[in-house]
């Protein structure tokens, strides 16, 4: 059906996919335009399976402190996996980027805030000159597009020196059915080495319907199992200092931000319970 739609719309039938998949469209109201992704970068699998199906969706990047849109996807011009192209009257810059082009992301432009009400001490260390320093990391590739490898204070550096970013691990790891949410970060070994670890609660609604289907009974030997072979499927698509050494179960969700964010500095606390 999509290959279908995707000919008919090249003839010049733009609404076959719209027709054809009505029942998806009517049930997210049925007039949707145009869906804008933020917040959190989307698999670009997903991506791309709402444009088969007749959605238009775009990712952008920003913060409150932009006012907030710094980069934005265009309806005719775009990268699932990127953030976007900077706005009208924006400038952004990498700051120190290493030998991958990847450093801080800086940004200047008329929709940058001025400062942090009452805390010039903040607003220093926020700001060079008229640069607003956003505390991500990404890099611009050689069209122009910015892409986001994550925050500049999550980095773990690897017993090679590479920089890993926990956020990429934990988006492909989320890509698993029985993963709810996730939290990578950096632990010490036995021999005072940083290596990979990650705090996963399963998705319980994944697992009542394993075990429904398959006809077995869920058991904490069973959950081990289907967490540590989606941990081994993700290692398979990561390079080897990125890999997941160690993992731990966490039953409950972990406490987030009201945009939906892990709130890794009190996760810290679940981490030293294990």
């Amino acid at each position: 059906m999509i290959n279908l739609t995707d000919i008919t719309q090249s003839i010049g039938w733009k609404n076959s996919k719209k027709l054809l998949f009505g029942k998806i469209h009517k049930t997210l109201g049925g007039s949707m335009r145009l869906l804008i992704a933020g917040g959190a970068a989307p698999d670009p699998k997903v991506s791309k399976f709402f444009r088969e199906v007749g959605f238009t969706i775009i990712q952008g990047y920003g913060l409150t402190e932009t006012s907030p849109i710094l980069a934005l996807n265009r309806l005719d011009n775009l990268k699932d996996a990127a953030a976007g192209l900077p706005l009208p009257g924006v400038d952004i810059k990498i700051d120190k980027p290493d030998k991958k082009g990847v450093g801080e992301i800086w940004a200047k432009g008329a929709s940058m805030m001025l400062g942090y009400y009452k805390n010039p001490t903040a607003t220093k260390d926020t700001f060079e000159n008229d640069w607003f320093k956003t505390g991500d990391l990404g890099y611009i590739d050689e069209d122009g597009f910015l892409f986001i490898c994550g925050r500049k204070k999550n980095v773990i550096i690897a017993n090679n020196g590479e920089n890993v970013y926990p956020e990429e691990i934990e988006d492909i790891l989320n890509r698993s059915q029985f993963i709810l949410e996730c939290m990578v970060y950096g632990e010490e070994d036995e021999k005072h080495d940083e290596r990979i670890a990650a705090l996963i609660v399963p998705d319980t609604a994944a697992f009542i319907e394993y075990s429904a289907k398959k006809n077995v009974e869920i058991n904490p030997e069973l959950i081990d199992q289907l967490i540590s072979d989606a941990v081994k499927e993700a290692n398979r698509q990561l390079a080897g200092f990125k890999q997941i050494k160690k993992f731990y179960l966490h039953e409950h969700e972990l406490e987030k931000t009201t945009t939906q964010k892990v709130k890794r500095y009190l996760a810290g606390k679940v981490i030293a319970q294990h």
